[in-house]
């Protein structure tokens, strides 16, 4: 008996000293927590390892901004914090930690996961949190701790604002280690709670921009908006294409030329709203609808007290999206020929928006301003021949230039400060190889299309200088005569002048004589005939003599005009007469618009070996003034004739966002795989239509419908058949 109640004794003292020890242990096993070991948290404040502290859990660091104890339920109130480190939980030797995270679900908790995946966790957070090489599954159930520590701070239970701030700083410190583009979302969506409650939160940098919801502004773009119109300050031009990318889906032409379209947007911008659209804030304030990425934790809607929610505004998104409209039918061209032909070439050069010119580099433009610069006169003036400018552009015929590429190269040409002559733009033939154009400095006002009062001066000058060649000797002041004469006749602008002189440098350079006038001469009137004729005496006379060559020329204009040749020994006789009266002429019933008589005479020109009377060439150009108003109508071809006076022509229902009269056209162009450009000219005339805008249009629309061009080429133009189907289906 008494044998017995010793042996019982001894082995109470036994298991007192074994209770004793694991007390012992236990207090070396968990260091610096809140809380004994074992009981249950008032609140999750006890267990909360602030910014700075740390905890030791099996010889383990734990860190800050973590979880440690045991008895803390989840916020939803189903099971245990899952991010909650118990010191009661066993773990595995260090060598057996589970480092690759194999076996783990997405819904982990650190009371489930096996003790191989807590050593393996606890190892983590003692190295500082930073081994690149660790499962992401750790670096979520970290994660979880922090997502609770803000909705803690949003349900007023504890944190502060500072503490959010470390929070998001430590957010974005684990994704420069662990994120990527593609798997950020979470973290970036607990960076913007924090950002939208904590004004500090705001500047935290980010290593990945958040993911772009389609059609949606981003929070971080929200708040940026919000707090620019709350300061009433301007919104820039970055945010505000910013907004546009994030509300508006890009042209066909913004993705396939992002960098000159951002460039463009940025121009105008600046030319439309100065620093800024200038935004009133609105009473909706922005809100954050958040899902957790924890089980503990339930969905959660953050409201900002001071951020309006300026990206729900239509108006101001409006005007965006109209500046946006503008850009991208300004860059269309551009954008259709980068498509077709690549970049870094003459034509994709002169279809830039002016606005770009001076930002974008390119090769081809830059060799032809070099070759120009070497070759220019000290008038301004350069002859350059069509050889010399055909390795800059790009052709479909080797040697010669279609109209189309003619006028890309004059469009180039104008982006670089100078105009060329002939240009088939005012009417210019096309240029020849071998023979020389005349490129010249331009002037601001140097036209690209021509005036009535400049396509007469062009023909008036033509014929001049057929009959001052006439004798093969055109002295400098015969040029000076002939261009003085045209412009004291009509009223033009200095750019046209200019452009007049080059004209003329390239008239007496080629001398293309009057091949192709009969047709044009033809529609002349009467009084258009005879006034015409009387130029033609004035400037054959001029120098007070008129020689066998010059009269032959003279006879032979004469029968060109459909003048009786017999009048024409009358007419040099009494220019040549000293005595005569001057010719009185019959004139046109309305008194033409933009013609003056000069308001003095004429300057004697240098370089001529003989006197002139200036007096009587001032008197011959007053009679002459009237002709320039009745020769403008020779250059109105017959095509443009039949155009200006369509049939109607019976169109069907429309196709997409195209008018009946586009439609229709499509329709026809449909019919065929390829078309001269004379028959499709005819058949943009037929529906009341001008021949390239209705084909760009319609190409617009197939790049906006089917992302491809309908159509290609110049002459003839190439139909894609394939498109064609898919617009009309």
């Amino acid at each position: 008996m008494a044998d017995d109640l010793a042996l019982r004794l001894q082995m109470s003292l036994q298991r007192a000293q074994r209770l004793a020890e694991l007390g012992r242990r236990a207090k070396e096993t968990v260091r610096g927590l809140k809380r004994p070991r074992g009981r249950k948290a008032a609140d999750a404040n006890e267990l909360w390892i602030g910014r700075g502290e740390s905890a030791e859990v099996h010889r383990f660091a734990t860190g800050d901004l973590v979880y440690v104890g045991s008895g803390l339920p989840a916020l939803n109130r189903y099971g245990d914090e899952p991010s909650l480190i118990d010191p009661e939980l066993p773990v595995a030797p260090p060598q057996q930690a589970n480092t690759d995270g194999s076996g783990l679900s997405t819904w982990l908790s650190y009371s489930e996961i096996p003790p191989a995946s807590r050593t393996a966790y606890l190892q983590w957070l003692a190295g500082g949190r930073r081994d690149p090489r660790v499962a992401l599954a750790y670096v979520r159930l970290f994660f979880f701790g922090l997502e609770r520590r803000v909705y803690e701070f949003v349900q007023d239970r504890g944190s502060s604002a500072d503490e959010l701030l470390s929070i998001g700083t430590e957010l974005a410190r684990l994704l420069k280690v662990y994120g990527s583009e593609n798997r950020t979302g979470a973290a970036q969506a607990l960076l913007d709670v924090i950002a939208l409650i904590e004004p500090r939160g705001r500047s935290i940098r980010r290593p990945f921009a958040p993911a772009e919801e389609a059609g949606k502004a981003s929070m971080r773009l929200r708040m940026a908006l919000a707090e620019r119109a709350v300061a009433g300050q301007p919104i820039p031009a970055r945010l505000a294409l910013e907004w546009l990318r994030a509300m508006h889906d890009p042209s066909v032409a913004a993705r396939r030329c992002p960098r000159e379209f951002e460039l463009l947007f940025h121009i105008r911008y600046a030319q439309r709203f100065g620093d800024g659209l200038l935004l009133k804030p609105n009473k909706t304030f922005i809100q954050k609808d958040y899902g957790p990425a924890s089980p503990g934790l339930d969905a959660l809607t953050v409201r900002s007290p001071d951020l309006p929610d300026i990206a729900q505004l239509a108006r101001p998104l409006d005007k965006l999206i109209a500046l946006a409209d503008e850009c991208t039918a300004a860059l269309a061209p551009f954008s259709r020929f980068v498509l077709k032909h690549g970049r870094d070439t003459l034509g994709m050069f002169a279809l830039l928006p002016h606005e770009l010119v001076e930002a974008t580099h390119s090769a081809a433009a830059t060799a032809i301003a070099e070759l120009i610069r070497a070759r220019i006169d000290g008038q301004g003036f350069a002859s350059i021949l069509l050889d010399e400018v055909l390795p800059y552009v790009r052709v479909a015929k080797p040697g010669k230039l279609a109209k189309s590429e003619a006028v890309l190269l004059a469009q180039a040409l104008e982006k670089l400060g100078y105009g060329i002559e002939p240009d088939v733009r005012l009417g210019g033939p096309l240029y020849e190889p071998g023979t020389p154009a005349i490129v010249f400095r331009r002037l601001p006002d140097c036209p690209s299309a021509a005036s009535e009062e400049y396509t007469a001066a062009t023909l008036c000058m033509r014929l001049g200088a057929v009959v001052s060649a006439a004798d093969d000797d055109v002295t400098e002041g015969e040029r000076t005569l002939l261009r003085q004469h045209i412009e004291a006749t009509l009223q033009l602008s200095p750019g046209e002048r200019q452009r007049l002189a080059a004209h003329l440098a390239w008239l007496l350079a080629v001398q293309p004589g009057i091949s192709g006038l009969k047709k044009r001469l033809a529609a002349l009137t009467r009084d258009a005939r005879h006034h015409l004729g009387q130029l033609l005496i004035t400037v054959a006379t001029t120098d007070g003599r008129v020689d066998a060559r010059e009269m032959k020329m003279l006879e032979k204009l004469y029968a060109l005009i459909g003048l009786d040749a017999g009048t024409l020994y009358a007419d040099i006789h009494a220019a040549l007469a000293p005595d005569d009266d001057p010719v009185l002429m019959e004139h046109a019933a309305a008194a033409p618009k933009g013609y003056a008589i000069p308001p003095r005479p004429v300057a004697p020109a240098p370089g001529l070996d003989i006197e002139l009377d200036m007096e009587r060439v001032r008197l011959k150009i007053a009679e002459t003034r009237q002709v320039s108003t009745l020769l403008s109508s020779i250059f109105v071809e017959e095509e443009t004739a039949v155009a200006a006076a369509p049939q109607p022509v019976a169109v069907a229902g429309t196709i997409g966002t195209l008018d009946a009269a586009h439609s229709e056209l499509l329709r026809r162009l449909a019919e065929r795989e390829s078309w001269p450009r004379e028959e499709l000219e005819r058949l943009a005339a037929e529906l009341s239509l001008l021949p390239d805008g209705a084909l760009e249009t319609i190409n617009d629309y197939a790049y906006a419908t089917a992302d491809e061009p309908l159509w290609e080429d110049d002459d003839p133009v190439a139909i894609n058949k394939n498109v064609a189907r898919e617009l009309i289906a």
